[in-house]
C-alpha cells in the first residue's frame, strides 16, 4: 500500500482523529499505510486510556466540591448517572473508581500518561480497598508492574501479593469463590435451553478442559462447517450422553435418558411431523438419529390423548450387539475421525424404518457430529465412512 501520508500528519496537530467527520475519516484511513494504521491504533488507545484517567481525577475533583449536591441536589453517582446516561451500576462504579484513582497518586501518574489501562486501574483500586495500609506500601511497584501486565497476569500478581500479605483472607477467599458457584438451565418459550451460571475455578476449570477435548477433533476439522461456539455447544451434549450411557444408576429400572415423543405414522413416514423433547419440537432427521440405537415404546391413545395402553420396550440394538460393535469399529468410522467407541452412536446403514436390519453387517458407529451430518445432509457420499460398511444412501 502506497504510503501517502506520515504519522505525524495522520495524527494532527492536537488532534486526537484524523477526521471530524466520518467521511473524511473513511477517506484518510484507506490512504494511510499499514505500519501507520497500526501507529494509529496503539496511540488512540494509548491516549483513551489516559484521558480516562483524567476524566475519573475530574469526576473527583467534582466529587471532592460537592457540586452535584449544592447545584442539583444529587450525589455526585446521580448526576453521572442521569448526565452521562450511564446505568446505576456503571454510575456507582465510575465514581468510586475515581475517588480511588485520587487515593493512589504514583498509579494515576502513570494512568493519565496512558501507561495504564482502565481494566488495570480497577484491578489495583478492587486491591486497595481491601488492604489500603500495605497497598499505600507496595504502589510504587503495582504502578511500575501495570504499565506491562497484561489483566490476567496482573490478576495472578495481586493474588500472590494477597497470600503473602494477608494469607487467611486469601484462603476464605478461595472458600468464598466455592460457595459462590451457581448453575442454572431453563427452557425457552420457543424450545431452546439458557444456561447461566458461575463456576469455582476448579470446577470451571475440569468444565473448560473436558468441553476443549471433546471438541478437539473438530477444531482441526477444516472442513467442518459449524462455529466454534456450536462445537463447544455440541461438545457439551457428547458429553452429557457419554454420562447417561455409562450412568449405571435407573430409575424404575430404566437409565435416565432422552424421551422423543411422536406418532407412529410420523416415525414410519406415512406423514409429515415433528418429535418433540421436553415440549420442544425437533426436525425429522434428529429423530431419524436418536432412534438408530434407542428403545421405543408403544403408547395408544384416546381420542382426547389421554394413554390406553402402553406397549412393552423394544431395543433397537441390544446391549450385546454393541459391544460386538464397539469391538468390531473401535471409533467412529467417518474418514479422518478418531472419535472414541465410548462417543459413538450406532447408526443403521439402511434405516430400519425403511426394512434396514439390526445386524452387525447393517450397522456401524458414529460420532455424534458425523452421525448428524449424515441424517442431515441428504445423499451424504459413502465415501466419508470407511472400509466396507459404507451406505448405499443416507438415510
Amino acid at each position: 500500500m502506497k504510503n501517502t501520508t506520515s504519522t505525524g500528519e495522520f495524527f494532527g496537530t492536537g488532534s486526537y482523529f484524523p477526521a471530524s467527520d466520518l467521511e473524511a475519516l473513511h477517506e484518510e484511513l484507506t490512504v494511510v499505510a499499514d505500519s501507520d494504521l497500526e501507529a494509529w491504533i496503539v496511540e488512540t488507545k494509548h491516549r483513551m486510556d489516559g484521558l480516562h484517567a483524567r476524566w475519573l481525577l475530574a469526576i473527583a475533583e467534582y466529587d471532592r466540591r460537592q457540586v452535584a449536591e449544592v447545584e442539583h441536589a444529587l450525589s455526585t453517582t446521580g448526576w453521572v448517572r442521569s448526565t452521562l446516561r450511564l446505568t446505576a451500576r456503571v454510575a456507582s462504579t465510575v465514581v468510586r473508581q475515581a475517588r480511588g484513582l485520587l487515593r493512589m497518586p504514583e498509579v494515576a501518574q502513570n494512568a493519565v500518561a496512558g501507561d495504564i489501562t482502565p481494566d488495570a486501574v480497577s484491578q489495583l483500586d478492587t486491591a486497595r480497598r481491601k488492604h489500603p495500609d500495605d497497598f499505600q506500601s507496595h504502589e510504587g511497584v503495582f504502578a511500575e508492574v501495570a504499565t506491562y501486565l497484561d489483566p490476567t497476569d496482573l490478576r495472578k500478581a495481586i493474588g500472590y501479593w494477597e497470600q503473602q500479605i494477608d494469607f487467611p483472607s486469601a484462603v476464605e477467599q478461595a472458600h468464598s469463590q466455592r460457595r459462590r458457584r451457581r448453575f442454572s438451565i431453563n427452557q425457552t418459550f420457543d424450545g431452546m435451553w439458557a444456561l447461566s451460571g458461575e463456576l469455582d475455578p476448579e470446577t470451571g476449570a475440569l468444565v473448560n478442559h473436558a468441553i476443549e477435548h471433546a471438541a478437539r477433533s473438530a477444531y482441526l476439522d477444516s472442513d467442518d462447517p459449524r462455529q466454534p461456539w456450536q462445537i463447544r455447544a455440541d461438545a457439551l451434549g457428547d458429553i452429557c450422553e457419554q454420562s447417561l450411557r455409562n450412568n449405571t444408576a435407573t430409575s424404575k429400572g430404566v437409565k435416565p435418558h432422552v424421551t422423543v415423543t411422536i406418532d407412529a405414522e410420523t416415525l414410519l413416514r406415512l406423514r409429515n411431523g415433528l418429535g418433540t423433547i421436553d415440549d420442544a419440537e425437533v426436525p425429522p432427521e434428529t429423530v431419524d438419529r436418536l432412534v438408530c440405537d434407542s428403545s421405543i415404546v408403544r403408547i395408544l391413545t384416546s381420542g382426547d390423548g389421554a394413554p390406553i395402553d402402553v406397549g412393552r420396550a423394544t431395543r433397537v440394538i441390544p446391549s450385546g450387539m454393541r459391544r460386538a460393535l464397539d469391538a468390531r469399529d473401535r471409533g467412529c468410522q467417518w474418514a479422518g475421525c478418531n472419535a472414541p467407541a465410548d462417543w459413538c452412536d450406532a447408526h443403521h446403514i439402511e434405516h430400519w424404518v425403511d426394512g434396514g436390519p439390526t445386524e452387525l453387517d447393517n450397522l456401524v458407529l458414529l460420532c455424534r457430529t458425523h452421525h448428524t451430518a449424515i441424517h442431515e445432509t441428504a445423499g451424504q457420499p459413502s465415501s466419508f465412512i470407511r472400509g466396507r460398511r459404507t451406505p448405499a444412501r443416507a438415510p
